[in-house]
């Protein structure tokens, strides 16, 4: 450090390092925070998912079943991994439990059903764009019965700056966003937390006019 007209100045090389290890300026990205940037919406449950939250009250956790969990993404021309510090599994648990209770979903002690999600994969693979990937199978149990599993891939993609954690964190929460809305949209899921329509029962007729 050195004294100009009475200012600390840092030395150059002090900077350079501080701005590489943020990301900043094109340098590689040592450690990238998990952030929730740029959803412009929130995902939303089609009527049958909402007539299955409103019947079926549930619980919900996530595990990460990643081989390396501190993994979040590579640069595809140097194979630079992109890692963090941050529990991702803990992250993804608490954005796709606002996700599911903003679209509806009941958490209670008691829960009718329980929903496991297992995180498979959650890269942003940086080439020509910002390619974000989050797979994820989703387990629902109820009763004593097999519990129903299904897998959903969710996906966006991004321009801009080169190794830009902006960027990254965007591909991300986006990817991680269209996976949750495919899993609203998803009837079998609907079916799943509330149970299949029991076709044995008899269907009540409307009476006769004026009856």
């Amino acid at each position: 450090m050195v004294m100009l007209a009475g200012v600390r100045v840092l030395p150059l090389a002090f900077l350079v390092i501080a701005v590489a290890a943020c990301g900043g300026g094109g340098g590689q990205i040592q450690n990238l925070p998990m952030r929730w940037r740029g959803v412009d919406e929130m995902p939303r449950a089609t009527g049958s998912v909402s007539r299955a939250f409103a019947a079926a009250s549930v619980s919900f956790g996530l595990r990460d079943l990643r081989t390396d969990p501190t993994a979040v993404g590579v640069y595809e021309e140097s194979g630079f991994v992109v890692r963090t510090t941050d529990n991702v599994g803990q992250y993804c648990s608490d954005r796709l439990g606002e996700i599911l209770v903003h679209a509806g979903a009941r958490f209670t002690p008691q829960p009718s059903a329980a929903l496991e999600a297992e995180l498979i994969d959650y890269q942003v693979a940086e080439g020509g764009t910002f390619a974000g990937t989050v797979r994820l199978r989703a387990i629902v149990h109820r009763g004593a019965g097999e519990p129903w599993s299904k897998t959903y891939v969710g996906t966006s993609k991004r321009w801009g700056r080169t190794h830009s954690p902006e960027n990254f964190q965007e591909a991300l929460s986006n990817a991680l966003a269209d996976v949750a809305q495919k899993l609203l949209n998803d009837d079998d899921f609907a079916t799943a937390l509330s149970g299949p329509i029991d076709a044995t029962q008899p269907l009540q007729r409307p009476g006769a006019p004026g009856g």
